[in-house]
């Protein structure tokens, strides 16, 4: 009875950790399709929000440094600031440039993204489906890799078409590996 029990839970858990992953594979495809769709206006809108955010968070920490000016650090702080609020300001006034550097950005966020799915893939690897991973990862890796290369030809299409790419075979990955875990739960 003990027994039982004890496959039930564990069989429960399964079909849980799988629905999860299941749901976070078809969020992953569904944002790599709208990546995919509209590459230069996913590129665009994330450029513009990243440039007032960082224009707020510059002008926050002026505030703060003039705040407190008896502060050790009020030079650093009053640097800092600047330097964030007059960045943010010529990426969100000039977004193409902007797109340029977050297209860097988000060329080393992919390959460092890939580097840890490699990870995750060689962690796993006694577990049925995950070449889905290990091939993630290789694309993932790829991808940045060629973002990196276009740079700045790469233009505004690219970072989206790409990371749209990447997103899709991310879902296929987590899809194939709750897939996986259910029949092996079964």
């Amino acid at each position: 009875m003990a027994q039982h029990s004890s496959n039930n839970s564990s069989h429960s858990l399964a079909r849980l950790v799988s629905g999860k992953l299941i749901a976070l594979g078809i969020v992953l495809i569904v944002a790599g399709i709208a990546a995919i769709a509209s590459p230069a206006l996913s590129t665009m809108a994330v450029t513009l929000f990243l440039g007032l955010l960082l224009a707020i968070v510059g002008a926050l920490k002026l505030f703060h440094a003039f705040s407190i000016k008896e502060w050790g650090g009020f030079l650093w702080q009053l640097l800092i600031g600047l330097v964030e609020l007059l960045g943010g300001l010529l990426v969100y006034f000039n977004p193409m440039k902007g797109a340029i550097a977050i297209t860097l950005v988000i060329a080393l966020v992919l390959m460092a993204e890939g580097i840890a799915q490699l990870g995750l893939a060689v962690r796993m690897r006694a577990q049925s489906g995950v070449v889905w991973m290990f091939l993630s990862s290789i694309v993932t890796i790829i991808v940045g890799v060629a973002l990196a290369m276009r740079l700045p030809a790469g233009g505004i299409y690219t970072p989206g078409t790409l990371v749209g790419v990447s997103l899709l075979f991310a879902g296929w990955a987590y899809i194939a590996i709750a897939l996986a875990t259910r029949r092996a739960a079964a």
